[in-house]
C-alpha cells in the first residue's frame, strides 16, 4: 500500500507548507541548513519541521533534523515524526536501511524500516 497522508497541509509556497495536528501548527519550511562544526554552510537547502511561534511563523530554534532535499520525502517524514516516530540513528547492518521507532504508544523498543513505514505497513 503506498503512503497516504493523514495530516492536511495547507498554505503551500515553493519552499513551506503548514498542518495543524493535536490543536499545534507546524510548518515544514525549506532553508538553508545550519552550519557544521567548523561554520561551513551547505550550498543545498533542505526541508525542516518548525513549531509554530504564535504569530503564524515557524520556530528557528525548535526545528527537527534536516528531513533531505525532496518535498515529498520531508512531507512523509514530517508526518510520521508528528504522529509519533522518531529516527532511531541506527540502520540494519545487511542493507543500510534506516530504522525508526514509535514513541507515543509505549513500543518504543520496536524498530520498523523506514522504506516499510513509507510504504504505509505500519501506523
Amino acid at each position: 500500500m503506498p503512503w497516504k497522508s493523514r495530516l492536511t497541509w495547507t498554505a503551500h509556497t515553493a519552499d513551506t507548507a503548514a498542518t495543524v495536528h493535536e490543536g499545534e501548527t507546524w510548518h515544514l519550511w525549506k532553508h538553508a541548513s545550519p552550519p557544521d562544526a567548523e561554520g561551513r554552510y551547505s550550498p543545498y537547502s533542505r526541508w525542516y519541521l518548525h513549531a509554530d511561534d504564535g504569530d503564524g511563523r515557524p520556530r528557528e530554534e525548535l526545528a527537527s533534523a534536516s528531513l533531505g532535499r525532496n518535498r515529498r520525502t520531508a512531507q512523509c517524514l514530517a508526518e510520521l515524526i508528528l504522529t509519533g516516530w522518531e529516527d532511531s540513528r541506527q540502520s540494519r547492518p545487511s542493507d543500510g536501511v534506516q530504522l525508526w521507532r514509535r514513541t507515543a504508544d509505549g513500543k518504543e523498543g520496536v524498530l520498523v524500516p523506514l522504506d516499510e513505514l513509507l510504504a504505509g505497513q505500519h501506523r
